[in-house]
């Protein structure tokens, strides 16, 4: 009789161990009728994909989805780059209902509108560097060599920006230099907010052709980036600068400035190619005529890997050159280069 009850009481706890994990598993219910139970990981790339204890990982797309249940909280991931963390209840004409620890009535979002389900955390430190060379050599009866270097570096965390580069320009002519520049830069955005941020930024640039030593420039600003993803970034910055100008002949200069900027790069067409331009200028806040502009503006074009190929437009405008010089400086240049990040 004894061991009749513990058979009993045994298989009552079998019985409500399964009905307890069946309660537990999440479900997902397909347009087609099908219903998977499972754990739901996560939704990237168009599709969901359920952890099942009696197949592999199962991946379903998302536009096939017609309701999913689950008692854990998930997090969503919108295309306005907008994070929801908290629990589903359901899917209703095209729409999943949420509860949120932040909001006491449910939120309702568009199904088409969710871009990641648990979208994976981002590293701590984002690293983005790239290096870009261009060289011509020409033998016979014209003999020229031109070298093109640029190269940038940036670590993003959560708060803080930090970004270095520079470039290198170096020509010659029938053994005659006809171009000798370099510039270099350094800068510190700290994000006040998501979208706005306070900049501290730096520029050293020398032209033996301009008649520049050595022009400094140090300053400080605002900044709001409007966008800031793998596919698209756009800021619009503005500060004030003090610019030192050392020439190699003509008296030196130095004033206050304003400044302002612009730096965009978006992909199109699946990351078929790459459109960017920077554009930054500095005005005298003592004397108009001191105002010089930097335009970048180019498309990179993905080769293999990490390895690109670009064809980039540079001009260099001053209000007021050194006696002698041209007012504006313009390159058309194609360079490969190797970008690499997280």
């Amino acid at each position: 009789m004894k061991i009749l009850c513990k058979c009993i009481v045994l298989s009552m706890l079998v019985v409500n161990f399964m009905t307890f994990n069946s309660l537990i598993a999440d479900e997902v219910y397909l347009n087609n009728g099908d219903r998977i139970t499972g754990e739901i990981v996560n939704m990237n790339g168009g599709k969901l994909v359920i952890k099942t204890s009696y197949a592999d990982d199962i991946g379903v797309k998302w536009t096939e989805i017609a309701n999913l249940k689950t008692d854990k909280e998930i997090t969503l991931l919108l295309s306005d780059e907008t994070l929801i963390h908290g629990n589903p209840q359901g899917i209703e004409q095209g729409k999943i209902k949420f509860n949120t620890s932040k909001i006491a009535e449910p939120v309702s979002v568009s199904m088409v509108d969710i871009v990641s389900v648990n979208p994976p955390k981002e590293p701590p430190v984002k690293i983005m560097a790239r290096a870009n060379l261009g060289l011509t050599f020409t033998s016979g009866n014209t003999e020229k060599d031109t070298t093109h270097f640029d190269g940038e570096f940036s670590a993003r965390t959560e708060k803080n920006r930090y970004t270095a580069g520079g470039a290198l320009n170096r020509s010659e002519d029938n053994g005659i230099k006809s171009e000798s520049n370099s510039l270099g830069y350094l800068k510190y955005d700290h994000f006040l907010s998501e979208k706005w941020f306070a900049y501290a930024n730096s520029l050293f640039e020398k032209d033996r052709f301009k008649d520049l030593s050595l022009r400094s420039v140090l300053g400080v600003g605002i900044g709001h980036q409007f966008f800031e993803t793998p596919e698209t970034n756009l800021s619009l910055e503005s500060g004030l600068n003090y610019v030192s100008d050392d020439y190699i002949v003509a008296p030196d200069n130095s004033y206050s400035s304003g400044r302002w900027a612009v730096n965009y790069d978006k992909f199109f067409y699946n990351k078929a190619f790459q459109l960017f331009h920077f554009h930054e200028g500095f005005v005298s806040l003592e004397d108009s005529d001191d105002m010089f502009i930097k335009s970048r503006t180019g498309i990179r074009v993905p080769l293999y890997e990490s390895f690109n190929a670009t064809l980039q437009y540079n001009i260099d405008w001053e209000k007021s050159p050194s006696p002698g010089r041209e007012k504006t400086d313009k390159a058309l240049m194609f360079t490969l280069g190797y970008q690499f990040g997280n």
